[in-house]
């Protein structure tokens, strides 16, 4: 049971850190893609079922991201995330139901450990808390993707991390990426790509359990300055698989 949700944690860290945009010009750790739009596709990839809008805030050694991912059957998402001299601080990722109300929270205070995942459901709510043991590369969300991006910059080839996810409690899994040595061409984005084939580092029990992960892709335009594209991830914890893409701006 452990290994199936280590498997299936790494899913809701691929839907949130997909969702990650419209960042202010002049980060030090995130992408500069002000006044771009990422659409949320359904998974043939044939239909727009929403889209998503970030923000980054900047104060000094802070930065602060906040999001909102509506979907066109009124379902949303909300991430509220801190970071503090690129090092995670605090994230919270609500999810709405089509009414409005309130179906999941998940949250860390990577200072303290403190992680909670709430769920509710006809009036009842199903808390699952921990007190995590956080390393400092730990992220959460939108700054993952961050972090890739920063990484790809710098000319890494081999990416590895932590990230903390509900899956269905508060866990904290390592993550290992290697870049492709080749570009690839991907049908709903123009240009050579790469892409970043995201799975759990579970040591000697990865050769066992690959064949039985869920697809979850992240794609980067290196003649874009590393800018994420888009990617293939379930929106949560078994939850429905999505894509997001980048709407091209016009030339």
């Amino acid at each position: 049971m452990k290994t199936i949700l280590l498997a299936l944690s790494l899913v809701a860290f691929a839907s949130l850190s997909s969702n990650l945009f419209a960042t202010n010009a002049g980060s030090a750790a995130g992408p500069d893609i002000s006044g771009l739009q990422f659409n949320i596709l359904s998974p043939d990839g044939k239909r727009t079922i929403g889209a998503t809008h970030f923000t980054v805030l900047h104060n000094n050694s802070t930065e602060e991201i906040k999001g909102e991912t509506r979907y066109l059957d009124g379902e949303r998402d909300n991430e509220d995330e801190r970071l503090d001299l690129d090092k995670l601080d605090t994230y919270e990722h609500s999810f709405f139901n089509a009414d409005g109300t309130l179906d999941m929270v998940d949250t860390l205070d990577a200072k303290s450990g403190v992680a909670s995942c709430a769920k509710y459901s006809l009036g009842k709510i199903t808390m699952r808390k921990s007190q995590l043991d956080v390393p400092t590369d730990s992220f959460a969300g939108a700054s993952g993707l961050m972090m890739m991006v920063a990484k790809l910059r710098q000319g890494n080839r081999e990416i590895s991390f932590h990230v903390f996810a509900c899956a269905p409690g508060p866990e904290i899994f390592s993550v290992k990426a290697s870049l492709p040595d080749r570009s690839e061409h991907w049908l709903l984005y123009p240009g050579d790509l790469f892409r970043l084939d995201l799975r759990p580092d579970l040591g000697a029990l990865n050769l066992l359990i690959a064949p039985f992960l869920p697809t979850m892709d992240a794609w980067f335009n290196p003649h874009d300055n590393w800018n994420y594209v888009g990617g293939e991830f379930d929106r949560y914890f078994r939850g429905p698989h999505v894509l997001t893409v980048r709407v091209p701006t016009a030339n």
